[in-house]
């Protein structure tokens, strides 16, 4: 193939290039959420905004939701699917990436949980009433690939990090594993989508938008926000397309999985 054709520019597999592009993708993204959080919505804080005795605004609380999940799914859990293919050091060799994929989900963990607890405390520190929590379409989502990113950190840990399987079970555990990552990667991105038009509603509402109202920032960039997501996803999904290669993507993808487990 002439260096000049699609597969040099393009590939698959995705050349370095696109590596750098997917990486700016997902730069862009937690900093338009980190943008409509402070100017939009009000900033982040630790604790309640006082407005009277009877009366808080926990929405400063709540905020770091929309932050943390931005870092544990866009960001780490986008370059933890890619971590073997186009790790940011190109150097690294197949031990080195093993450990930097497992880094990126536990750190991503920690994010999201903290993103959880940030979310639950909002909702029950407000006053004059709590707001219930697990209501909603976006809650059952977010528990539910909560649960996937648990279960897929526990079996990453076990089968192939320090792993406690034979390898006859981790070649069988193999494809399961990169298939619920990509799964949980997903289903994380369209979590956010819908927690991000959900939260769009709650402040239409509230700021009585209307009319040209529609239009502001606080409306138009959480729906910017969302085509960026569409698009680290479709980015770090593209790193798994397999090359002009007659060998079966799970021939390559296996030594990467079990090399040195």
């Amino acid at each position: 193939m002439s260096e000049n054709g699609p597969v040099f520019w393009l590939g698959p597999p995705a050349p370095r290039a696109f590596s750098i592009f997917t990486r700016v993708l997902q730069v862009v993204t937690l900093i338009l959420v980190a943008v409509w959080v402070l100017h939009d919505l009000g900033g982040v804080a630790f604790s309640p905004k006082r407005i009277n005795l009877l009366v808080n605004d926990t929405g400063v609380i709540f905020n770091w939701h929309p932050l943390l999940m931005t870092l544990a799914f866009p960001v780490l859990m986008g370059e933890a699917v890619i971590a073997y293919r186009a790790p940011v050091a190109s150097n690294l060799d197949r031990g080195q990436r093993k450990l930097l994929h497992a880094l990126l989900q536990i750190i991503a963990v920690v994010a999201a949980l903290l993103g959880v607890i940030a979310a639950f405390q909002s909702h029950n520190l407000k006053k004059p009433l709590p707001i219930p929590n697990l209501y909603s379409a976006h809650s059952y989502l977010g528990i539910f690939t909560l649960i996937l990113l648990g279960l897929q950190a526990i079996l990453g840990f076990t089968a192939f990090l320090y792993p406690t399987f034979s390898k006859s079970n981790r070649e069988a555990l193999a494809p399961w594993h990169t298939f619920l990552g990509r799964a949980t990667f997903i289903m994380g991105l369209a979590t956010m989508a819908v927690g991000i038009q959900e939260k769009t509603q709650f402040v239409a509402a509230a700021k009585k938008l209307a009319g040209a109202g529609l239009y502001s920032s606080a409306l138009r960039l959480p729906a910017t926000i969302e085509i960026f997501l569409a698009l680290v996803g479709m980015a770090v999904l593209y790193h798994h397309v397999p090359g002009p290669s007659t060998r079966r993507e799970a021939d390559t993808l296996l030594p990467d999985v079990l090399q040195d487990a």
